[in-house]
C-alpha cells in the first residue's frame, strides 16, 4: 500500500474523530459514503441513518463526551482504532436518568475508507462496563473478565 494512501486514510479518521469530539453529528456524518454500513459485535449490518439515531442518543446521554485516540493503523483500505470514549451522564440514557457520573470506556474499531468516505465501520465498545459505572450492573461484576 503506498504510504500516502495510509497518511490520508488515517487523516480522514483523525478528522472523523474530532468532528465527533466537537459535538458535530451531521459533521460526522459528511465522513460517511451515502450506502455505510455498521457491523457491531453481533456482526448484523445497520445502515448509516440507523447508526446516525443511535450516535444522536448517546451524544445527547453524554453531552461533554470525548474520544481519546490510542492508536491508529492502516493498511490497505482499512483503519483500525484503539480509543477510550469519556464523558458525564447528563441526559437520559436506556431510561436512565441523568446520573451525573462521569464514564469511561473503550473502543477499538476498523473503518474502511474508500476515495475518502467511510463505507464500513467495526466497532465493539466496552458497554458492559459502561454499564456497571451507570450503576446498571452489579459494583465488580466484571472482575471476572478482566
Amino acid at each position: 500500500m503506498p504510504e500516502d494512501l495510509a497518511a490520508t486514510n488515517k487523516a480522514v479518521v483523525r478528522r472523523l474523530i474530532d468532528t465527533w469530539n466537537s459535538g458535530d453529528l451531521e459533521g460526522m456524518t459528511r465522513f460517511w459514503a451515502p450506502d455505510m454500513v455498521h457491523y457491531g459485535r453481533d456482526g448484523k449490518p445497520l445502515p448509516g441513518a440507523d447508526v446516525a439515531a443511535e450516535m444522536g442518543r448517546f451524544m445527547r446521554a453524554f453531552p461533554d463526551l470525548r474520544l481519546t485516540v490510542h492508536s491508529l493503523v492502516a493498511e490497505g483500505d482499512l483503519v483500525a482504532t484503539r480509543l477510550t470514549v469519556e464523558g458525564t451522564h447528563r441526559g437520559e440514557y436506556l431510561g436512565l436518568p441523568p446520573t451525573g457520573r462521569r464514564v469511561s470506556c473503550s473502543l477499538l474499531g476498523q473503518l474502511r475508507i474508500v476515495d475518502g468516505a467511510v463505507v464500513e465501520h467495526w466497532g465493539v465498545a466496552d458497554g458492559l462496563y459502561l454499564l456497571e459505572q451507570l450503576g446498571l450492573l452489579p459494583e465488580g461484576f466484571l472482575q471476572a473478565t478482566a
